[in-house]
């Protein structure tokens, strides 16, 4: 299997698919080439075909294929298709979607490169290039294994091959797909039993092969902070926003209470990506506003616990600023010989469909449809690139509060886009019994069969589209992610299908390194042996193919 592997990852990483952009939609005629080639295919047309992402501003789709076999049990396997970009392969950016090239390049000594890819270079075992691990080399493990089962008659079981685009960005394949999932599940009569994922793994033991049964979760809260403007000669008078998100940033910043450790993994603390004021140009008055998102990686909380947190430290943040200012308004009264008065500032801190809800009651039924019609010009010019995520979720927190009769300060806490939901398969209980024996078996077979050790992590730290293969919480969860996430006219999910179609995961995929970088490479010992047998004993495992 190792040469059609070989062949069917070289063509596909030749494919440029930079991620967020028209390129994507490239993988078209690779796919039905693969589609035309396949005698199963031919007699089955309905069993393989591109489902159009829903409302998707690149038209996109997504290749899928199935071989239906005996029974209703259904393995999933997913893979990405879009890779980042090749800037940074330099002169040598030409070679960078050609493995067997710009590996040789590398060993003509054409560009210099760290001493450990020196090494794995040298050592003949690994193969550099644009996406051959992160993860059209996997892509290619399972299009092989799928020709194979095709190529059987009375396979056990089904089992479904997407490759979805988008992962790098915003994961509208893997979103997308989930409906295409929930029409052929009903048209055939299909039960998920797992959903595979082939995403690379790091490891620091060349004989210990890692697997995942579990995937991080992210959240993206947002945190609008208003102000109050006065004259920088007459601060007193008003209230920097400014230093109000900060102190913010500073309660949450690497949070230590927003760590957590589940099973053998350990999960980073919190970071922000953005903090900005709303001012346009240079005057001598305070902001009116400032606008900050921050990135919470998580392995069990809900969004609505996260939500929470921040809640809680948006509110410490907003007692010590104004605690501060009081006492240096008393320092500033004393100098001057004037008595001491508190300033009029009182914490105050919202959710998003709390300021909602107030503007609706201020403002009656001219805000709700000037509302939605600012979401559908919000939206026209997001698909135009004319305005980003975070500039479209800025407008519409402003405009909610334009129409609230309250105008002191206030922070407005929401959540952006994108939303990867934590999964573990322990999240299932009992559902999820049998993937644990098949994953016990399989560690077994990894060392009797392929002398390699096994270690299973509970998280994939890396972010992957599993997230969207399980959903635990419950409908009031879903309700609060209804009304606090914005830009919803652009992003949506389905949660509830999400939710019915759950199902276990697991991540099996070969040793990469230097994802995303030029010295991206996969071990080819994985690549072409390990991986696939691994992924072809589980499939068959359990789908009842292996007693």
């Amino acid at each position: 299997m190792n040469e059609r592997i070989k062949q069917l990852m070289l063509d596909f990483v030749a494919i440029n698919t930079d991620t967020g952009t028209e390129s994507e939609r490239d993988v078209q005629p690779f796919f039905q080439k693969w589609f035309d080639g396949m005698p199963y295919f031919n007699q089955n047309p309905g069993h393989c075909g591109f489902f159009p992402i829903p409302n998707d501003r690149l038209g996109r789709v997504v290749p899928w294929a199935m071989v239906k076999g005996c029974g209703n049990d259904t393995v999933v396997l997913i893979h990405h298709c879009d890779t980042v970009d090749t800037e940074d392969y330099k002169h040598l950016r030409h070679l960078a979607l050609s493995p067997d090239n710009i590996t040789k390049a590398f060993g003509d000594g054409q560009m210099d490169m760290p001493q450990a890819a020196l090494d794995d270079l040298n050592s003949g075992n690994w193969l550099f290039g644009r996406g051959v691990a992160d993860m059209k080399g996997g892509g290619a493990v399972h299009m092989a294994l799928l020709e194979q089962y095709a190529a059987e008659a009375d396979f056990a079981g089904n089992v479904i091959l997407l490759s979805v685009p988008d992962e790098e960005n915003l994961s509208a394949g893997m979103i997308g797909a989930v409906e295409l999932l929930k029409q052929l599940t009903d048209k055939f009569g299909l039960k998920i039993v797992l959903t595979m994922d082939i995403e690379a793994h790091e490891r620091e033991q060349a004989e210990q092969a890692i697997f995942h049964d579990g995937s991080i979760g992210k959240v993206m809260p947002v945190v609008y902070a208003r102000g109050k403007l006065a004259h920088t000669g007459m601060i007193f008078k008003g209230l920097n926003p400014i230093n109000l998100l900060a102190e913010i940033v500073r309660q949450t910043e690497l949070g230590y209470d927003f760590m957590e450790r589940y099973g053998n993994a350990v999960i980073p603390p919190p970071t922000w990506l953005y903090h900005k004021d709303s001012k346009q140009v240079y005057n001598v008055s305070l902001p009116d506003a400032a606008l900050g998102y921050m990135s919470v990686l998580t392995a069990s909380k809900s969004p609505k616990e996260i939500m929470e947190m921040v809640h809680e430290a948006a509110t410490a943040a907003f007692d010590i600023v104004i605690h501060g200012m009081n006492h240096s308004y008393a320092r500033f009264l004393e100098l001057n010989g004037m008595p001491y008065q508190d300033l009029p500032w009182q914490t105050n801190v919202k959710y998003f469909d709390e300021v909602y809800k107030q503007a609706m009651a201020d403002s009656g039924e001219g805000f709700i449809t000037a509302f939605k019609e600012l979401e559908a010009d919000i939206a026209a010019r997001y698909h135009k690139k004319e305005i980003d995520m975070i500039s479209g979720i800025n407008e519409i927190i402003t405009f909610t509060l334009l129409h609230v009769a309250d105008q002191s300060p206030i922070v407005v806490l929401a959540m952006s886009p994108p939303f990867y939901p934590a999964v573990n398969n322990a999240m299932l209980g009992d559902a999820s019994a049998k993937v644990n024996g098949v994953l016990a078996d399989t560690c077994t077979f990894t060392k009797d069969e392929l002398g390699l050790d096994a270690l299973v992590k509970n998280i994939y730290t890396g972010i992957s589209d599993l997230s969207y293969s399980m959903f635990v919480s419950g409908n009031d969860v879903i309700d609060y992610m209804d009304n606090n996430m914005l830009m919803g006219d652009v992003y949506s999910m389905r949660l509830d299908l999400i939710k019915e179609l759950s199902a276990p995961v697991l991540n099996i995929g070969p040793w990469g390194k230097d994802i995303h970088k030029y010295t991206e490479r996969v071990y080819l010992p994985d690549l072409y042996r390990n991986t696939p047998m691994v992924t072809d004993f589980i499939i068959r495992k359990i789908l009842g193919g292996i007693n």
